[in-house]
């Protein structure tokens, strides 16, 4: 078969066919509170529910290891931004997990949420970045009244009358 009188039809279904989005395009698709940082703890970019959460919009290249205000340990004694979740992540090489933290924002909320610090790799191995997801804590203090009360007497296993009630294994 002679090549030279074959063609080809490149005939795309539009022009970017091929286009690859950037990770500040895939991360703004994110509905969750999202950092990044460079290796040495630099805030690179932010979504705005990160901005949300931390109630202000701090300054990239300028905050360092977490966007919030301040920081504090569960018990409310401060936490220092050097030895936040993402600090020890980028500092050991390694995700931290089933950390809980609370932070607060300029007015001077305090907003309960658990961190989820990933170190980012080169294809050589190289720690190259970090990335980080928030999740807002929900307290039973901002429970209504009435699901407080309903929730009072509840263990871990629902009353023998609700699971019956409810086609539950009590």
């Amino acid at each position: 078969m002679n090549r030279d009188l074959v063609t080809y039809d490149f005939d795309a279904p539009d022009s970017d066919w091929n286009y690859e989005p950037s990770r500040a395009e895939l991360f703004r698709q994110i509905a969750a509170p999202l950092y990044t940082t460079d290796a040495e703890g630099w805030l690179t970019y932010y979504n705005d529910a990160a901005a949300a959460l931390w109630g202000f919009r701090p300054v990239l290249g300028k905050a360092r290891w977490c966007g919030a205000w301040r920081l504090y340990h569960p018990d409310g004694s401060p936490l220092p931004h050097d030895l936040c979740p993402m600090a020890v992540s980028l500092r050991e090489g390694r995700a931290v997990r089933g950390i809980q933290a609370m932070l607060e924002r300029p007015d001077g909320t305090r907003v309960p949420f658990m961190p989820y610090p990933t170190p980012l790799r080169d294809e050589d191995g190289t720690l190259v970045a970090g990335s980080n997801i928030l999740l807002e804590v929900q307290r039973s203090e901002r429970r209504s009244p009435a699901l407080r009360a309903a929730l009072a007497g509840f263990t871990t296993r629902p009353p023998a009358r609700f699971a019956s009630m409810h086609g539950c294994s009590a």
